[in-house]
């Protein structure tokens, strides 16, 4: 069975681990939060119009245009998630992977930002894993991020321990060792799944990550490697 494990987020979208003894890989995030900011920064002062405003024709305006911005967002998000699932499905075949396994990303929303359509995410990735016969399991992320991959821990309440993430993205190990804790999480999504793969330890499971760019260009809408 050749795996890749998907930790799902913001900062960095994407965590990919694999149990094949290559490296782990970040897709970074920066095109979603950019997208948002460009989104918020634009309707803000639409938004502010829209509490003034009192006549209707001039209200109905307002909210067309800021539904045209948002719909021009999610259409750039859609393509970068487009280009990440190519990016993702070439890695499987290249690497002869054939499981996916995903954390199931909960989000906050905000009202101010656009809502990340992480659904059409998991969908478009699915779909393009059944096309080439590649099996994708969604998977409860419940324990991942509080417990240690590199400690042998399994991703159980009685391991939870939230307070080894000492920042947002750095994991300290009982040893003092820190990790990135997105790729923690990634490997404890596998472990969680496959917990038979690391009954001989965790040797040959690297921990450091090579960061993967993935970005649009705004004006036309394409997106760059």
């Amino acid at each position: 069975m050749r795996i890749i494990s998907i930790d799902i987020g913001m900062n960095n979208f994407a965590a990919i681990t694999n149990n094949i003894g290559k490296e782990p890989n970040l897709i970074r995030g920066k095109v979603l939060k950019a997208e948002n900011q460009w989104y918020n920064k634009i309707t803000q002062p639409l938004r502010q119009q829209l509490k003034q405003a009192y006549d209707i024709k001039q209200r109905e305006k307002l909210s067309e245009n800021i539904n045209k911005l948002a719909k021009k967002t999610i259409e750039h998000i859609f393509e970068y998630f487009w280009s990440v699932s190519e990016w993702i499905i070439n890695y499987c075949i290249d690497n002869k992977i054939d499981t996916l396994l995903i954390g199931q990303y909960k989000m906050l929303v905000r009202k101010d930002y656009v809502t990340i359509p992480y659904g059409y995410f998991y969908s478009l990735l699915e779909t393009k894993c059944v096309y080439h016969n590649i099996k994708f399991v969604r998977v409860n992320e419940r324990y991942t991020s509080g417990t240690s991959f590199f400690d042998g821990e399994p991703p159980t309440k009685e391991f939870y321990n939230k307070e080894r993430r000492i920042y947002k993205h750095l994991w300290k190990c009982n040893n003092g060792e820190c990790v990135n804790a997105d790729v923690n999480d990634s490997y404890q999504i596998m472990r969680k799944v496959y917990p038979q793969l690391f009954d001989n330890g965790v040797e040959g499971y690297l921990k450091d990550p090579k960061v993967i760019d993935i970005k649009i260009d705004r004006d036309k809408g394409d997106v760059k490697k």
